[in-house]
């Protein structure tokens, strides 16, 4: 079940570092909301369609009883992918990449801290976590110092991004542990994502009312967004709550850690991105990190 996960998770994490580059690019033309809008509608009737054919009645009974699990599911939504899109905006991809998975194993302790029903972290698990969260620390200061393969934006839009970026951590971690309790609760997979995009809806509708952009496509984007909403959106999805259903949470966002090693090697078909220094040496010191636990993990098994 844990090599299962893996490989799961590592699928996740190519086709959303190739996400990750491409929604960079989207979002320079398009409004940022309006991506959001169309790609969680799309997974939102895709679930609840899939709910109803099966048993709309445990979905509405379970929901019923763990709405509150349900709400604080939906707010980790609004966080993780609301910070990811604006922060892809305004940084370097492999920088989001970095950031926004990196925070997650020194905050899912954290948080499992004060949850007793989570499985404790082993100390190689807690070492790399607490390792990684200072390369990402010195990397979004190297950043916000315009140091990075995107130096054309402002002082303004590169606190934005990191503040995005670290939101977005946070509501994954939020998603990962609170998922892992409704499993827990015998939710199934398609049950979790019928519910999940409410609030992300609601936010954006509301938002793209009161800004006026309007909710209609030029006919020339109308392929793209196709594009993103089925292979950037709705497959990840399934295979990120895959990866949550077989794996615990601190395992979780250690797998998540290879999206960066992806989203560097991707970036560079992006014109705007140059090469930089400071996001490969991030990038190399998070693989060594990795490498090391999955070298005591192996050695720790076949002692």
């Amino acid at each position: 079940m844990l090599q299962k996960g893996m490989v799961v998770g590592l699928m996740f994490c190519l086709i959303s570092a190739a996400f990750d580059v491409y929604v960079a690019f989207v979002t320079q033309t398009l409004n940022t909301m309006l991506v959001i809008l169309y790609c969680f509608i799309s997974s939102a009737l895709l679930f609840v369609i899939c709910a109803i054919c099966r048993d709309w009645g445990s979905l509405y009974s379970k929901a019923k009883v763990d709405w509150r699990k349900v709400v604080v599911i939906n707010l980790s939504v609004l966080l993780n992918w609301g910070g990811l899109f604006y922060a892809l905006r305004y940084l370097e991809p492999a920088v989001v990449g970095v950031a926004s998975v990196a925070c997650g194993p020194a905050l899912t302790l954290v948080i499992s801290f004060f949850n007793k029903r989570s499985v404790k972290a082993a100390f190689a698990d807690a070492l790399v976590s607490c390792l990684v969260l200072i390369s990402v620390a010195i990397m979004l200061f190297n950043s916000f110092a315009g140091d990075s393969g995107i130096a054309t934006t402002t002082v303004a839009q590169r606190l934005l991004g990191i503040v995005s970026v670290v939101v977005c951590a946070l509501g994954t971690v939020m998603y990962t542990v609170f998922s892992k309790e409704l499993f827990a609760r015998q939710w199934s997979i398609y049950e979790i994502l019928a519910v999940r995009n409410l609030a992300m809806i609601g936010v954006c509708v509301i938002g793209i009312s009161i800004t006026g952009v309007g909710f209609s496509l030029d006919r020339d984007l109308i392929l793209p967004m196709v594009v993103l909403v089925v292979l950037g959106h709705l497959l990840p999805i399934y295979l990120i709550q895959k990866t949550i259903y077989h794996l615990s949470p601190i395992h979780v966002s250690l797998v998540l850690l290879t999206l960066p090693i992806f989203v560097l090697l991707l970036q560079y078909l992006d014109d705007r991105v140059e090469f930089s220094m400071a996001s490969v040496s991030a990038v190399s010191i998070i693989v060594l990190l990795l490498s090391g636990r999955v070298l005591y993990a192996i050695k720790r098994v076949t002692a």
